[in-house]
């Protein structure tokens, strides 16, 4: 198989439509055709549908495709009623189908090697709305990891930069929750196909992601998970993301391949340093001895991705206030601090529910009005 790279680029493929699109759906479930062969593949037959045409008329296969997906290509009956039927499944559910050329599509994902011909897409937020941060880790995780991923989540929402991670329980979970406390969108990547039977957890989780952020497969409806399909979607999780954040991971983790794909992606990955006598610590700390930056304050992350003049409200005195003029409830907040005041006087003050009064607390320190101290201890800023 010859594995050259194509001379066509993302950025020179009209978005597909119609048939077009039914065609790239199909293609997209081919086993092992990759969006390289696929560009490839529209270099010599100039659309999907007339590559179709050419695998249903038999023949030795083009040296980019294996014989076995070139003849399962072929045989299948109808193939662009089998896309449309993609399509149609996917909307009976709210997902759209998005592909790789459009303006919806990450750019950043677009623009790893291989990236998805499709994604399959399920929510109400959009992926090109903000910057992305991946954050990852171990599902066996501890009461340190998850609570370190909530906030670092939350913290990381409250300034602009969404969170993507992989749905699992444990850290994945806790940093998808973090954001949706933080007011921000968060992105979950599914190692299945959208309509894949699933746990009661996973479900309920799904629709908490859903209704601030999105779910986002590249595999088929249906299609069952397997011990191939979670690399792909951590390859997905870092391609997408400006940095990779690892928690917690133990030696051999999807964490891990995480962080392994983001330095592959030319990515900044950052690792939280652990308890070196757990199991669960051993993964992100040794990413610390090879390729990734001690995570000691979430502020780093986010500075890094402002530097790059990703943020639309850059991390600073002046961040998240809109219009210099504080909202009631953050100057409730604020005038109820002195120095190294803690989260349950400034709760038992003011009566506010926890997730908003941490929501509040979050923006007055983006904005440089408060000071976080250790403990959940709060000083205003002089």
């Amino acid at each position: 198989m010859d594995d050259k790279e194509p001379k066509l680029r993302w950025e020179n493929v009209a978005e597909p439509e119609g048939k077009e699109l039914a065609a790239w759906v199909f293609w997209n479930s081919v086993p092992g055709f990759g969006s390289r062969s696929f560009l490839r593949m529209l270099e010599d037959y100039g659309s999907a549908v007339e590559g179709l045409h050419a695998a249903k008329h038999g023949g030795k296969p083009p040296a980019y495709a294996r014989r076995a997906q070139w003849n399962w290509a072929g045989r299948v009956h109808d193939p662009l009623c089998m896309g449309m039927t993609e399509i149609a499944k996917a909307s009976s559910i709210s997902a759209r189908v998005i592909p790789c050329p459009s303006r919806l599509y990450p750019a950043p994902l677009r623009n790893i090697p291989d990236p998805p011909i499709v994604l399959y897409v399920l929510g109400k937020g959009e992926l090109t709305e903000v910057p992305w941060a991946a954050m990852v880790g171990s599902r066996q995780a501890t009461a340190y990891g998850i609570s370190i991923a909530r906030r670092y989540g939350r913290m990381l929402a409250s300034a602009g930069i969404g969170v993507v991670s992989g749905l699992a329980r444990g850290i994945d979970a806790a940093a998808h929750r973090g954001a949706i406390e933080g007011g921000g969108p968060t992105v979950g990547v599914l190692g299945a196909g959208m309509g894949d039977d699933m746990t009661g957890r996973l479900k309920k989780l799904i629709r908490e992601v859903a209704a601030c952020g999105c779910v986002i497969s590249p595999f088929p409806m249906g299609w069952a998970a397997s011990k191939d399909t979670f690399p792909a979607r951590n390859r997905i999780i870092s391609g997408m993301s400006e940095v990779c954040i690892v928690v917690e991971a133990a030696e051999k983790s999807g964490a891990k391949i995480t962080a392994d794909f983001a330095n592959e992606h030319g990515k900044d990955v950052f690792a939280v340093p652990g308890d070196i006598n757990r199991p669960t610590s051993v993964g992100a700390n040794q990413l610390l001895s090879t390729h990734a930056e001690p995570l000691l304050d979430i502020g780093d992350v986010i500075d890094r991705i402002a530097s790059r003049g990703l943020l639309a409200r850059t991390h600073g005195p002046t961040a998240r206030i809109s219009g210099g003029v504080l909202a009631p409830v953050d100057r409730a907040v604020l005038e109820s601090l002195t120095v190294n005041t803690s989260f349950e006087r400034i709760q038992t003050d003011l009566g506010l529910p926890a997730q908003e009064l941490l929501v509040s607390l979050a923006r007055l320190e983006f904005a440089g009005l408060v000071d976080r101290e250790p403990g959940m201890r709060y000083s205003k800023r002089c």
